[in-house]
């Protein structure tokens, strides 16, 4: 990874600590940034291209992405919340790890194209992969709706950038005006380091009222980073007695010790304590019968998750048949991201959201 740094200087920023910089003062509507974003931050793997202007940054220590690997397709008949029309890759690459998006204003005079080849160079200069590329129209969705659009069609942006994740002032502009001459990639990063993921576009034309007529052809980049990383095993298992005390006192009990692989809806090994307590509370309360619910966070579409949480749940159900327990005295139901007991726009709030519980059914 030192070496992709390196690399990348020659194609990116020059090497070395940006300048300390003073407080910004608060940033006028449709105004174009001097600088970067208070608290703004770029991620270590893959260093901005030259002269960009970072408008925003977010990042999680641990979370899940689906990333465009392939054309977008039509899902029929199904939208997205904001009433869009739903377009996804057949398989989309899922990937964990600490995920940060970045949202950058590139300096006057750079192309979609220049700034796409540099990020593809500098991995592979450093031992990368380009995984996947496409221009405009022929990466299938929408190539021009921006990412706070509704009543249209989805495309490369709504996955990688979901609305409720926009923030503003700083990217007010970037990204809820429309787009044109989109470029996309998606990179393998060396050793193992992850995926990244970058979108190139130029601000098209704005409404007669828009205050962001500064920024119409100015080119901007949203750069997704996957960086391989350990998951902090926090966990803790809950005993057959909590789990019958918290279904006697409020109809259900979570348990988030029941893991799974990502985007799959196998159990993983580190799950087997759970599930062990699990079958002691039900053989020790024959006449209980329960629901097992599967909750996803929002990081993907709507039916996706919803059949994720159903073949969860299920998974749960079988693993409990197979140690005993009469498959007549639970149901599978998956929900998906419909009943969050957090906001999604952390990654505390995410992880909190995507669990199985235990719902008393009699």
């Amino acid at each position: 990874m030192k070496r992709l740094l390196a690399c990348a200087a020659l194609f990116l920023i020059a090497a070395g600590p940006p300048p300390a910089r003073q407080a910004a003062p608060p940033l006028k509507a449709g105004a174009i940034p001097p600088g970067d974003a208070p608290g703004a931050r770029d991620a270590a793997v893959l260093p901005r291209y030259a002269g960009g202007i970072l408008l925003e940054s977010k990042a999680s220590a641990f979370d899940e992405i689906a990333l465009p690997n392939a054309k977008l397709e039509r899902r029929p008949d199904k939208a997205d919340a904001h009433n869009n029309d739903l377009y996804l890759p057949p398989e989309p690459l899922t990937v964990e790890g600490r995920v940060t998006r970045m949202v950058y204003l590139q300096p006057e005079g750079r192309s979609a194209l220049e700034v796409v080849r540099g990020y593809q160079q500098a991995v592979k200069d450093a031992g990368g992969s380009v995984l996947f590329e496409c221009n405009r129209d022929e990466c299938g969705g929408s190539s021009t709706t921006s990412a706070r659009s509704g009543g249209s069609k989805t495309g490369l942006i709504h996955m990688l950038y979901p609305y409720d994740m926009i923030a503003g002032p700083w990217t007010e502009c970037a990204l809820q005006e429309d787009r044109s001459g989109q470029r996309y990639t998606l990179l393998d990063l060396p050793k193992g380091g992850g995926k990244a993921a970058v979108l190139a576009w130029n601000v098209g034309d704005v409404s007669a009222g828009s205050n962001c007529k500064a920024w119409v052809g100015r080119l901007v980049t949203l750069v997704v980073t996957a960086e391989t990383a350990a998951r902090e095993q926090r966990m803790e298992t809950v005993a057959a007695s909590a789990m019958g005390q918290g279904l006697a006192r409020e109809g259900r009990v979570a348990l988030y010790a029941i893991q799974f692989d990502t985007a799959k809806a196998d159990i993983k090994p580190e799950s087997q304590p759970q599930l062990a307590e699990l079958v002691s509370f039900l053989r020790g309360a024959p006449a209980t019968k329960v629901l097992v619910v599967g909750h996803t966070d929002n990081q993907a579409g709507l039916d996706y998750n919803l059949d994720l949480s159903r073949r969860r749940a299920q998974a749960v159900v079988t693993a409990l048949t197979g140690a005993g327990i009469p498959g007549g005295r639970m149901t599978a139901q998956g929900v998906g991201m419909a009943a969050p007991l957090a906001s999604n726009d952390t990654d505390e709030g995410r992880a909190k959201n995507r669990r199985v519980e235990l719902v008393k059914q009699n």
